[in-house]
């Protein structure tokens, strides 16, 4: 074999190689997602109080104002976690079936299938509660934009939990499961991580084997489905069931809304030579605030501009904090900036205070997400809270909690107001308004203040 040969196959070594680790961290990324959001959605005994207040309701004949709105925030809350666990099953890295065997993808069939027990759970608990009272059923299905809440998104829901043919789909998946659980389950000894994911999967399976009997005891009056079969459900059917329930609630969940729904790795708006250009520019302390315009989880944010990052510099390719649904992490710019649309703040601050607020926001690194948006703790971050607990006291910055959704938090849209309104930020730059060219200083300023509901 000549030397030529030889650095071939050394070449291409590498890049296998390279591919399974970015398809491995890429399974990471999504178990931390799970487990998060799953750790996010409604129990049945975070609904006791919601059950009660209906009873009041019910009595006197109408909800108080700040009965409806603890209703409202439950229910708002469930809807968006619910889109982003439907998103992370639809986009898992590892849906083809493996050439090895379905032994290699177990990870991946534990973290779809982690992620539509909870699912099917939640929404099976909110039915539940709104079929036992109706004075429930009426209030969610009324519109409600300070929420993001429209017209009949419970009876929307209610009739994709109970279509016949996914809940199928989840029992084919669920046989899968059944006959491969030893596997699945030794998952647990790889990370603390796996772990987690393994106990919420063994916390599912009474609900699940009820699920099952109830179905099978409604819809079935002949044996059309075996639990216990002689030969094993392949890895790729199950799979592809799990990925047809979500893909058919994502695209019920968008028609309504009229929006035009692609996968979040289609091609944004936002080219590696805008990101180029713009990273020239950054600065340590600058603050990225981005727009998807197809993100799911615009549907039940406020605003045009959703998502705040911060921008931390370095010597590395790693000069991002942000945090995302996988948690606080140091990301590279290109990962940040696939968005459509993005534009930069600046702290009017000494060289020495901004060092101090970097310093500060690399120790929130390695915190989960916040899918709640509760700004009182600080064990799980959302993306605003970052920026928020970064800067908060640094000089005169201080930035004031907003009464959103019923609860106090800082949207992306509220820093904006405030950075700008105070004069304690700088609009350097904005991208993905005019033109695809990036805009700078006034002139992104002003872009900036008629893109969206502005304050200042």
């Amino acid at each position: 074999m000549g030397i030529k040969s030889i650095d071939t196959i050394q070449c291409i070594t590498k890049i296998h190689y390279s591919m399974a680790q970015h398809e491995q961290t890429a399974l990471l990324n999504t178990l931390e997602q799970v487990v998060s959001a799953a750790q996010a959605l409604p129990a049945q005994k975070s609904l006791l109080l919601i059950r009660h207040e209906a009873e009041l309701a019910s009595a006197r004949g109408y909800y108080l104002p700040d009965e409806d709105d603890r209703l409202r925030i439950v229910y708002a809350d469930y809807l968006r976690v619910r889109a982003i666990l439907l998103d992370t099953i639809h986009t898992l890295p590892t849906l083809k079936q493996p050439k090895k065997g379905w032994e290699d993808s177990t990870e991946a069939f534990s973290i779809a299938y982690t992620a539509a027990c909870a699912l099917i759970r939640a929404a099976s608990y909110i039915i539940e509660i709104a079929k036992s009272m109706p004075v429930i059923w009426n209030k969610l299905d009324e519109a409600e934009e300070r929420f993001g809440i429209k017209r009949k998104s419970l009876t929307r829901l209610y009739r994709s939990s109970t279509s016949p043919l996914r809940m199928w789909r989840f029992l084919e998946a669920t046989k899968f499961y059944e006959l491969n659980k030893e596997s699945i389950k030794s998952l647990r000894t790889q990370s603390h991580l796996h772990e987690e994911l393994i106990s919420l999967l063994e916390e599912e399976e009474p609900f699940v084997e009820a699920k099952r009997r109830l179905f099978i005891k409604k819809r079935f009056k002949f044996q059309l489905y075996d639990m216990i079969r002689r030969h094993k459900s392949g890895y790729r059917m199950a799979m592809f069931h799990l990925f047809r329930i979500s893909g058919s609630a994502i695209a019920e969940m968008k028609q309504p809304f009229k929006k035009e729904w692609r996968s979040l790795s289609a091609r944004k708006r936002v080219t590696p030579d805008i990101i180029q250009q713009i990273k020239s520019e950054l600065k340590p302390g600058d603050v990225l605030i981005t727009r998807h315009d197809d993100a799911l989880s615009n549907l039940f944010l406020p605003g045009f501009w959703p998502h705040a990052a911060f921008y931390a510099g370095g010597e590395n390719d790693l000069l991002v904090i942000e945090s995302k649904k996988d948690g606080v992490k140091f990301r590279q710019l290109e990962e940040t900036l696939s968005v459509d649309s993005f534009l930069v703040l600046r702290p009017r601050l000494s060289s020495k205070a901004i060092q101090a607020v970097v310093e500060k926001a690399k120790t929130h690194v390695g915190k989960r997400y916040d899918f709640l948006f509760d700004f009182t703790k600080s064990d799980r971050l959302a993306c605003t809270e970052l920026v928020y607990r970064s800067y908060h006291a640094a000089d005169d910055i201080k930035f004031e909690l907003i009464e959103r959704a019923g609860r106090k938090c800082l949207s992306a849209e509220d820093l904006i107001n405030q950075a700008i309104g105070r004069e304690q930020f700088d609009c350097i730059a904005i991208y993905g308004l005019q033109d695809e060219q990036i805009v700078y200083d006034s002139d992104a300023l002003e872009l900036l203040h008629d893109s969206y509901e502005s304050k200042w």
